[in-house]
């Protein structure tokens, strides 16, 4: 169990990055002030993280069959996250003004680029902390406390930096002190809550005698492909597809909210408390779920659910309903990422989780730039934030169509 909550703990400490940098706070102060107007803001930051997943795509498969090899999997996931937490604390430079513009992006592209690795490598170690028959509730778990992690880092950031007049450690409100201050609070969390787990909970697999005369991409191309497509490529097609159309609804999804319903930091704050309390429901109750009846139900129930509701945001103009929607958004989002990495983990070997995870990274960066980039395009085009936000569903609906077509998983 011990090993489980550290292994839990560090998606706590992670979970502060995508929610104050990538999704909310950071990501609207850089629409409203620091890009010339929340359309543009949209487009920028969605062209970023796009270029940022690519990278993490071509990386992804070649470091981890590395580390598979070479037993550098516990090295890649400490380097990684320090990186992240470092280039964060860089954020704090970035002045409300457009001659932060590019300054912004490389710093927030950089960060994220080393975040998205160090998951490759987080996620190849649910097997080592958890057993076939529990990977379920032990995934779901780990996305669980994920979601706590970032009501509670929101709470503080509310009550410490935004919703205050009595500011901390001598900050103003002059330049937005607070709001970059936020940015230092992250990689303080991030080091903290992370530190059980990457210095003390995990250690390298114990070496085997292997004789290395196969390459990297050879190794890589096993687990895809043997005279036909393996169940497991086509798992990562659809999950590739539907991966997209998450994230853009994640990355995109706080300035949305701005863009077409006008809220303020408070109330996008408020929204994201409420959408991170139901996604933590969402991903205990689908891992118990997944222990029981499998992880393709769970996915294909969650992507459906997520579809109707991310429809249904499109055409409402009511901020309470939006609210509500989003919530049940939160429900669906938790169970199809959990589910997603079980699924995974139980296709493969204690040696080939590094190269699988990075397979898994790669279908779910190679084109991660697809869901952002029609986003911000469609929205650039159209001058239409809800036109731009259609695309997201659609990339969905595509992967879901794909997954119904897999027999063979469970």
């Amino acid at each position: 169990m011990k090993k489980i909550f550290n292994f839990a703990l560090y998606d706590f400490a992670n979970s502060a990055f995508t929610t104050i940098i990538i999704t909310f706070i950071f990501a609207t102060y850089f629409a409203k002030q620091i890009a010339p107007n929340p359309v543009m803001g949209q487009s920028y930051w969605g062209w970023t993280i796009g270029i940022t997943g690519f990278l993490v795509a071509i990386i992804g498969p070649i470091a981890g069959s590395f580390a598979d090899k070479n037993n550098r999997i516990v090295f890649f996931i400490r380097c990684f996250s320090l990186l992240c937490i470092f280039f964060t604390t860089l954020l704090w430079f970035s002045k409300p003004s457009q001659s932060y513009l590019l300054y912004t992006l490389l710093i927030v592209g950089i960060a994220n680029l080393f975040y998205e690795l160090s998951l490759i490598f987080y996620n190849s170690l649910l097997k080592d902390i958890s057993h076939n028959k529990n990977l379920g509730k032990s995934s779901g778990f780990g996305f669980a406390l994920g979601y706590v992690g970032g009501i509670i880092i929101l709470l503080i950031s509310i009550k410490l930096f935004i919703d205050t007049e009595n500011l901390p450690f001598g900050l103003t409100k002059e330049n937005s002190q607070n709001i970059r201050a936020i940015t230092l609070l992250v990689s303080f969390w991030f080091l903290i809550f992370a530190s059980p787990f990457l210095f003390f909970e995990i250690k390298e697999r114990s070496k085997k005698t292997t004789k290395k005369t196969s390459t990297y991409f050879s190794e890589i191309k096993k687990l895809i492909w043997n005279k036909k497509l393996s169940v497991l490529a086509k798992f990562l097609i659809a999950r590739m597809l539907y991966a997209d159309g998450l994230n853009a609804i994640i990355v995109m999804g706080g300035i949305f909210a701005v863009g077409v319903f006008n809220l303020e930091i408070k109330e996008l704050l408020k929204l994201s408390i409420l959408m991170n309390i139901t996604a933590f429901a969402g991903a205990f109750i689908g891992g118990i779920i997944n222990d029981k009846y499998g992880s393709k139900l769970v996915i294909i129930f969650s992507l459906i659910g997520l579809i109707f509701s991310s429809t249904a945001i499109l055409f409402t103009s009511s901020v309470s309903t939006f609210f509500l929607l989003a919530s049940i958004n939160g429900l669906f989002i938790g169970p199809i990422q959990s589910a997603s990495r079980v699924v995974i983990t139980s296709m493969l070997n204690s040696n080939n989780q590094g190269k699988g995870f990075g397979l898994f990274s790669m279908s779910g960066k190679l084109t991660s730039f697809l869901g952002p980039l029609l986003v911000s395009t469609v929205t650039f085009l159209t001058d239409s934030q809800r036109i731009g936000f259609s695309a997201a569903i659609i990339l969905l609906l595509a992967g879901l169509i794909i997954l119904l077509s897999i027999k063979k998983i469970n």
